[in-house]
């Protein structure tokens, strides 16, 4: 193969001029997981295999990605990889869970189905996921981290709080808790998928009040399975207003019956909670023995998700709730989606252009995006060359405008880039800026087609390495294309061979240079492969361009580590790292 002699001086190019940014209206977003029958993923729908209507009309998707949990990757060993890349995904590809405990559904001495529960939720999540734990009356409250170590003791220390023997009046207090606390949960999602989990022994089921006047000293009379008193009235209103949360909120909704967490159980009470998951289309699962079979199956239909976008109609851009129907032409496949969406009144406004994106604090995730910083040497100058790789998470969404601020640790915006129309019909898009050392915060704002707008964010360490008494390139990764060279990838799909390259700088006259290749599934694992590279004359005297391929074919999807070390005449002088990822 015939490689480009360098990947980042080819890159360290002229800033374009600004390009003109688009005044579209913002697309609608919903998101969908597609399941087989027996529950197992689907990952490779087309737009032409899903039919979508939003209040009975038909509906063209104008886009459509596919987003992974972290933990539906094969495991790395747990031990953490540094990033592939930044994106603005929620909790970065992993997965956001909040658990609902009604402790005091539980008696002391019963907490055992709850904390395995918790415990295999825990040992199954992987590092990217999150997990937060709500008590219904705030004993626990723990926001969504990735600190599940903490989680885990917390959760373990607990006490279940239900009395040995609950009255009608009680139940019917500590469900108004529970929904409670559920519609604040669901109202806090916001624009960020999230799965809810409830843990609860049982709910009093609503009743509905009837006026009696044959009763004089009071004249009202509740039907249905039970009474409802007067201090904590369980009405049929509360529950379909949970119903109603639920149907537009970004969240997956499991209610997990923990059948011995109660001594003395209630038929009427399991009624209950069947009600909650009735009228919120929950997922509902009896945790009879042990909770492993449900929390498997959470897992896995948590794994991933769909996100499609559609254009509203002019009857939709004054705002509302309207219903959603989503199915899939594909035998035996299943999509799960919440059924409603809020269109906000201001849907037809433009997004900001992306240099004012730059300067705003704004997080903008309606365009999903990846980014990743290389650096390098600037010749005859002492400011460091940074190209920034990005690129929407969908190959096919065409960002239409584009900007890169680099700005330094006092938040002042030091250099900035602008795309212009060639420079975004590259994949990933490549901007070339120039910067003095230091630590920077890169930002990149993107729109769309259709006006949707994504901005991420991540911090680099703007340097060029030391390895003395040479200096380094950051390690890029990328492909061989038939007559483009070498090409930066920032996700690896079903290319078969990954190559690696780096420059180095410094050079002594006479000096050799040899650079190892490999790949690892951990920082200190054995090598999975190994590389040779060719080490080639770089632009300047004093600088070699190194690059090697590995077949990953056989790789299965995950992360991993590729690393190059680096020596003069035959001494290892420095190494360079960079997180591989396969999808």
């Amino acid at each position: 193969m015939r490689f480009l002699p360098s990947a980042l001086v080819v890159l360290a190019l002229t800033q374009a001029a600004a390009a003109q940014s688009p005044k579209a209206s913002a697309a609608v977003k919903i998101d969908f997981r597609a399941l087989t029958e027996e529950g197992q993923q689907v990952s490779d729908l087309k737009t032409d295999e899903i039919i979508l209507k939003v209040n009975g009309k038909p509906r063209q998707i104008q886009s459509l990605g596919v987003f992974h949990a972290t933990a539906a990757d094969p495991s790395t060993g747990g031990s953490a990889l540094p990033p592939p890349y930044a994106t603005n995904t929620v909790g970065k590809n992993g997965r956001v869970i909040h658990a609902l405990i009604d402790d005091d559904s539980i008696t002391p001495g019963r907490e055992g189905q709850l904390k395995e529960a918790i415990r295999l939720l825990v040992s199954e999540l992987a590092p990217g996921d999150m997990l937060g734990v709500l008590t219904t009356q705030g004993q626990i409250n723990l926001r969504p981290s990735t600190d599940l170590a903490r989680i885990q003791h917390v959760v373990d220390g607990m006490t279940g709080r239900s009395p040995s023997s609950e009255t009608d009046s009680d139940a019917q207090c500590r469900t108004t808790r529970v929904l409670a606390a559920l519609g604040s949960m669901l109202a806090l999602t916001g624009g960020t998928p999230t799965t809810i989990v409830v843990f609860s022994g049982g709910l009093t089921p609503p009743a509905q009040k009837i006026i009696d006047m044959t009763r004089r000293q009071n004249p009202t009379a509740a039907t249905g399975a039970t009474a409802s008193n007067d201090v904590c009235p369980v009405r049929v209103e509360d529950f379909e207003n949970i119903g109603i949360l639920a149907s537009s909120a970004r969240a997956d909704l499991y209610l997990l019956h923990m059948t011995e967490a109660m001594a003395n159980r209630s038929s009427t009470q399991d009624a209950g909670f069947e009600s909650l998951a009735g009228v919120t289309g929950a997922e509902f699962a009896r945790l009879t023995a042990s909770p492993q079979a449900a929390i498997s199956r959470l897992l896995r239909e948590t794994a991933s998700y769909y996100t499609a976008t559609f254009d509203p109609d002019p009857s939709e851009r004054n705002g509302g709730t309207f219903r959603v129907d989503l199915k899939s032409t594909r035998d035996k496949v299943k999509l799960r989606t919440r059924p409603a969406v809020e269109i906000r009144k201001d849907i037809a406004r433009a997004a900001a252009s992306p240099k004012d994106m730059l300067r705003t604090q704004t997080v903008y995730t309606d365009l999903p995006l990846r980014a990743a910083g290389h650096t390098s040497r600037t010749p005859g100058s002492d400011e460091v060359t940074v190209v920034a790789l990005f690129e929407g998470l969908d190959p096919s969404v065409a960002l239409t405008a584009a900007s890169v601020g680099l700005f330094d640790e006092k938040n002042t915006l030091k250099k900035q880039w602008t795309a212009q129309a060639a420079d975004l019909t590259k994949r990933p898009v490549m901007a070339a800026l120039s910067a003095a050392a230091g630590t920077y915060r890169v930002r990149v704002a993107a729109l769309d087609a259709s006006g949707r707008a994504g901005t991420t964010d991540y911090e680099l360490k703007v340097e060029v390495p030391r390895a003395d008494p040479l200096k380094l390139s950051t390690l890029v990764l990328g492909v061989q294309q038939q007559g483009a060279g070498f090409v930066p990838r920032l996700d690896f799909t079903d290319e078969p061979v990954a190559i690696g390259l780096v420059e180095i700088y410094g050079v002594p006259k006479g000096g050799t240079v040899t650079v190892d290749l490999d790949v690892v599934s951990t920082p200190e694992g054995s090598a999975l492969a190994t590389a040779q590279t060719s080490v080639n004359q770089g632009k300047t005297d004093d600088t070699r361009v190194a690059f090697g391929g590995f077949n990953i074919g056989g790789l299965p999807a995950g992360n991993y580590l590729m690393r190059a070390v680096v020596s003069l005449d035959g001494k290892p002088v420095g190494k360079v790292v960079r997180t591989l990822r396969k999808s």
